[in-house]
This record gives C-alpha cells, structure tokens and sequence, in this order.
C-alpha cells in the first residue's frame, strides 16, 4: 500500500513539474522578416554610345528593403540620375528608375555586416528638355524629349553595422536599358544608411 501511495505521488510531482516547465516554456520570437529603408547619394558615370554624349553627375535614391532570412531579401528602388550634356547648348539628361528584385545576403556568425549581390528589373523614365544649338550660324531647335523604357540593373555591396538598427550601406550597380538603337548603360556607386524599421 505505501508502495502505491509513492509511485501515486511522484506521478503527481512529475505531471506538475512538466506542466510548470511547459508553462516557463517560451518560444523566441525570429528575428526575420526584417523592413528597411535606405537613402543613398553617389556618382552615375555613362558608359558605351551613352557616354558620348553625356557625362557623369550625381544619383539620388531610396531603397525599400524586405529580408525573409539570413540569406534572401527583396528590393525596391526608386532613383533620379543626372547627366551632364557633351553637346554645348543642350540641356542635361536625367533618368527616373523604379526597379525591383532579389538580393542574395554572404553572412558569417561571428559578424553583423555582410556583402550581397543583387538583380532588379522595371522602367526607366528618360527626359531632357528642349534646347537650341547653333551650328555656324544656324540655330536648331531640339523639342522637349520624354522616353521611358524597360530596363535591368545588377549590383554587389556590402553593409557595415553601425548599431542595433543601422547599417552603412556602400553599392555598384550597372543599369542597361533597352532602346529602339540597341542600349543605354551606365554605372551607379553609391553610399547610404540602411535603417532598419
């Protein structure tokens, strides 16, 4: 009989201790998806039949960045890019792109910052305004010009962590876009804070 009132009481205290385990239980919440938003400045430079007739000027953007893990994220790109003019008297060239795609993270455990490769795809919004050129004597007027064409761009960049939520984002990417005359490209190294939301 106290053979049985034993084993009776220790299935109780291993029940209750189970269910208090179970209940001091908690399950870690991931840390991914991460959102971040990134605004970037740095140089555009022309290259092939784009750089002559333009040269290089300044890039402006923003990136919307989704991270599913580790490894994988998506991108949102949105970028205006300035162009200097060769031809004396013209107006400047400038380029609004929306692109988007994959980018694939190179992690390691023991550090924060990572360098990744990336792809995207979308449009690409040309514009230079009307201007006159006088050629010995005889001025032509040149229309206001507005294009835009389906482009790709494909980049490598690295972040540096810089704390809890932000990270120095350094990237280079080439932009070709696909005219009626063949293609467009040029190269766009920038710099930004990559600010995790």
């Amino acid at each position: 009989m106290k053979t049985i009132k034993l084993l009776s009481v220790l299935l109780a205290m291993t029940f209750m201790l189970g269910a208090s385990a179970q209940a001091q239980t908690v399950k870690k919440k991931s840390a991914y998806p991460i959102w971040s938003i990134s605004p970037m400045g740095g140089i555009a430079f022309p290259v092939g039949k784009f750089g002559e007739s333009f040269k290089s000027g300044p890039t402006f953007g923003l990136d919307v960045n989704y991270k599913a893990n580790k490894e994988v994220g998506f991108f949102v790109e949105l970028a205006y890019d300035i162009f200097t003019t060769k031809t004396e008297g013209a107006t400047d060239g400038k380029y609004i792109e929306y692109t988007a795609g994959p980018r694939y993270y190179f992690t390691s455990k023991n550090l924060k910052s990572a360098f990744f490769l990336e792809a995207g795809l979308g449009g690409y919004s040309f514009r230079q305004n009307e201007y006159t050129v006088t050629v010995n004597g005889t001025p032509t007027n040149f229309p206001e010009f507005n294009s835009t064409k389906f482009g790709i761009n494909v980049g490598l960049g690295a972040l540096l962590n810089l704390g809890k939520t932000v990270d120095l984002k350094m990237k280079a990417k080439y932009h070709n876009i696909l005219t009626s005359d063949g293609s467009t490209s040029f190269i766009a190294p920038v710099l930004g804070i990559d600010i995790r939301l």
